[in-house]
């Protein structure tokens, strides 16, 4: 104990000096705030996620794009990330402050998965009009929640199986519209854990949650064999590019030419591309990782010009704006 006494009399402005200095470091550097922040990513090839036998030849490549979202980030964090032309410091919207990071994660999982299943159903179901060997047998399967607001009796992975009477076997556009209308009092039925649970809607029906269309694809007899592997990133927005990725696997004509190419963009069964966040830092990543083409939606492309203009040598890559598959597909055909 003498022995610690000396030694804060005899340091003890060093002493007092380490905590003035460290506390401040200490509090800035693990205090989490409100806000949310959007880095530069990478880019992924697709052929890495899911594989297809008897492949065609590929001279170029289809790549999807990530960045890194981190929310409730610290004041340390926000503080550097200010300093910084290709990043967003933002207020994290007051409908995700209830989210823990395992949820937030769940969520994403819930958006990549949708949009995996998607992306092969859309590539198969375009390659049928050039390949008529390709084959694919799904069904829809159901809604699976990937958010809830604040007290409701929803959680993340809930799958929709049923709405009052009606079931997932009236068909996808059907059950849709269902639970778009649903009401006070009406009865939900989800699949949480397995196990089938009934909720009752309250008043604000279906402003209670939102959700992603879940299929079920027959592996078994698909044509030609696909293998789907997993993925650590989250998010629907690598659509578009799965779809190119796997529609160029499935037909003779490589609409790759040697080119890499990526972009952004969800996937829809009828073929529609739709809007994402993150455009900007998108941009940067891909421009980054030399890319030469980049697809992005026609929702985003305003934003997405603005980043464009701001690159060094923006000719390098071309930023191509499209509302539908067919457009992807009419650009590449004629570069």
């Amino acid at each position: 104990m003498n022995f610690f006494k000396t030694i804060i009399k005899r340091f003890w402005i060093v002493i007092l000096l380490a905590v003035i200095i460290n506390v401040p470091i200490l509090v800035i550097g693990t205090y989490r705030t409100d806000k949310t922040i959007t880095l530069k990513g990478d880019t992924t090839n697709i052929k890495s996620l899911v594989e297809v036998d008897n492949e065609y030849t590929e001279e170029g490549s289809f790549s999807s794009i990530y960045v890194i979202s981190m929310d409730h980030s610290t004041i340390l964090q926000n503080m550097i990330c200010d300093l910084s032309n290709t990043t967003d410091v933002d207020d994290l919207s007051d409908y995700y402050l209830h989210f823990t990071d395992s949820e937030t994660y769940q969520m994403g999982q819930v958006q990549k998965n949708s949009s995996i299943q998607t992306s092969i159903i859309t590539a198969f179901n375009y390659a049928k009009s050039l390949n008529e060997k390709v084959y694919i047998d799904y069904k829809f399967k159901s809604l699976c929640v990937s958010f809830y607001f604040e007290g409701s009796p929803f959680k993340i992975k809930d799958e929709i199986i049923k709405i009052n009477d009606i079931d997932v076997t009236a068909g996808r556009d059907e059950f849709v519209k269902q639970i778009l209308s649903s009401k006070e009092n009406d009865l939900v039925t989800v699949l949480r854990d397995e196990q089938e649970i009934n909720i009752k809607l309250s008043k604000n029906a279906y402003q209670l949650m939102r959700f992603y269309e879940y299929y079920d694809i027959n592996y078994d007899t698909i044509f030609p064999k696909i293998t789907v592997n997993k993925s650590s990133s989250g998010g629907p927005s690598g659509g578009l590019l799965q779809t190119l990725s796997i529609l160029n696997r499935l037909t003779e004509m490589d609409y790759s030419k040697g080119l890499k190419i990526s972009g952004t963009g969800t996937m829809s069964v009828s073929f529609n591309v739709g809007a994402i966040g993150g455009i900007k830092q998108k941009i940067y990543t891909a421009y980054d990782d030399n890319v030469d083409i980049f697809f992005c939606p026609e929702k985003n492309y305003e934003e997405a010009l603005i980043a464009y203009n701001n690159l060094k040598k923006k000719e390098r890559m071309k930023l191509v704006s499209v509302k539908t598959l067919a457009d992807a597909v009419s650009y590449l055909e004629n570069v």
